[in-house]
């Protein structure tokens, strides 16, 4: 069974529960809580309180939504109590068994002298550490198809015996990451780029980017695509005549030039932003990236100085962006006037799939008002901000992407000319920029003489979301 909002499967650290609980949902709050799957990988449940020692800790949901019979199994945890006085069940991973398991026969397979413990759990609630192991021999005997199920929701593997967070390593992450969003945003296929999501060990000191060890990698110098900047405004020239690797990616109609700035090696870079130039919808956004410490991101983000620096910088070149009339064409449309983002993720050294590291957007306005209301200390004092902090207030990858590419977010026509004093003092500095820069293919003359359409897209059909499982049915 494939599973659903998998992005911590991805990591390699292990997690591995040693308690549990049986939630009991009828089918409309099933599907709710499947929605919230769909849209953020995570959802949450209200459920009574269990022993604060059990916090934070991994536990195995079982779910049911059909009486007397375990219907799903999915990886939870609960952080904080939600607002009714409950806690909060925050669930992910769901899997549905493949036929549904009947209580009753686990309850039979119960043995032991705690047996009696596992047989009143498996009814619902909390289940303790002696009754979870109980209920998981007893399942096996039961269904091993869904016991096969829940035991792979369980990582026992250890961590991988390199997992120091260097600055190279971290670097290469974000550069690669950056790419893979702007490669999405564009609508290309992310699997052009070819590139290993962590670093290798054995790797030159003194490679700068991710490009560095792609042969078909050119100079900025060499690119066309810039070309018609170079006649709006001057100060794009600048960005042209530097030396940095750059790539280009084509799919259909869809171009996208990644410009890698960077002219120190990965180990001495301080982080990297995201600049995403969207000719198509005349729009441009920025993005700093920032890590959850952590294995699982459990330790938090704590505001420092230099994020203090950073959104400073980001505050001058708003202001200036304030200044540029209104825009008042239906393309120049934004959702707001904020094209600055944070990203905060984790696994950033765990991950090893071809898609983008799983992670928060906040637009920077609100993440100062957020810092504003944290309440939350550290141990050793000072603002620690976790994911659980943002609730659903935020921006998942997919919203993100989608939102970006739709000319949505960014800013508008009339501010891009401003933005060139402010990329060309990101690239004479320090800090690693990635530059990605989207523009339409130009109509091939030969088509248009002969009467042909210009340009001939194939459209794949979306992948299911849930393999497996049966399209609904929509009767209007």
């Amino acid at each position: 069974m494939a599973l659903a909002g998998n992005q911590y499967l991805e990591s390699r650290f292990p997690w591995i529960p040693n308690h549990g609980y049986v939630l009991t949902l009828k089918a409309d709050r099933l599907e709710e809580l499947e929605r919230d799957l769909a849209g953020n990988s995570i959802c949450s449940q209200a459920i009574p309180k269990i022993p604060m020692a059990m916090r934070r800790k991994p536990m195995l949901c079982f779910l049911s939504t059909k009486k007397g019979y375990l219907t799903h199994v999915a990886r939870s945890v609960v952080y904080y109590a939600a607002e009714s006085g409950k806690d909060k069940l925050e669930i992910w991973n769901l899997i549905l068994f493949a036929k549904p398991v009947s209580i009753a026969r686990i309850r039979s397979k119960i043995e032991g002298r705690q047996g009696w413990r596992a047989r009143k759990a498996i009814t619902g609630g909390h289940v303790s550490s002696v009754a979870f192991d109980l209920i998981m021999a007893a399942l096996l005997q039961v269904d091993p198809e869904a016991a096969k199920f829940a035991e792979g929701l369980i990582n026992r593997s250890s961590p991988p015996s390199d997992t120091t967070p260097n600055n190279a390593k971290i670097n290469w992450a974000y550069q690669r990451d950056a790419v893979i969003t702007s490669l999405e945003i564009a609508g290309i296929p992310k699997e052009q780029l070819k590139i290993k999501s962590q670093l290798d060990e054995n790797s030159s000191d003194e490679l700068t980017s991710i490009f560095d060890i792609n042969e078909t990698v050119t100079t900025i110098e060499d690119l066309a695509i810039l070309q018609d900047l170079d006649n709006t405004n001057e100060d794009w020239v600048f960005v042209k005549r530097q030396h940095y690797p750059a790539k280009t990616f084509v799919n259909g109609e869809a171009k996208l030039t990644v410009i890698l700035a960077n002219k120190l090696p990965l180990e001495m870079q301080l982080g990297v932003d995201l600049i995403y130039v969207n000719e198509t919808m005349k729009s441009v956004v920025f993005v700093q990236y920032k890590m959850f410490a952590g294995t699982d991101g459990e330790d938090g983000y704590r505001p420092n100085d230099q994020l203090a620096i950073e959104i400073e910088r980001m505050h001058e070149a708003a202001a200036t962006l304030a200044g540029v009339a209104t825009d008042e064409s239906c393309d120049g449309y934004r959702f707001g006037s904020d094209p600055f983002f944070l990203k905060f993720c984790s696994k950033l050294l765990s991950h090893e799939t071809g898609s983008h590291v799983p992670g928060i957007y906040v637009p920077v306005g609100y993440w100062k008002r957020l810092l504003k209301a944290v309440t939350r200390q550290g141990v050793r004092g000072g603002t620690v901000v976790h994911a659980e902090t943002f609730g659903k207030r935020y921006f998942t990858p997919t919203h993100f992407i989608d939102m970006v590419a739709r000319g949505w977010a960014g800013t508008s026509a009339l501010q891009t000319d401003v933005l060139a004093p402010y990329l060309r003092d990101m690239l004479a500095g320090k800090k690693g920029v990635v530059l990605a820069i989207k523009s339409p293919l130009p109509a091939n003359p030969m088509d248009e003489d002969e009467g042909l359409p210009t340009h001939h897209r194939v459209v794949k059909p979306k992948k299911p979301r849930y393999p497996g499982r049966k399209p609904k049915t929509v009767e209007i």
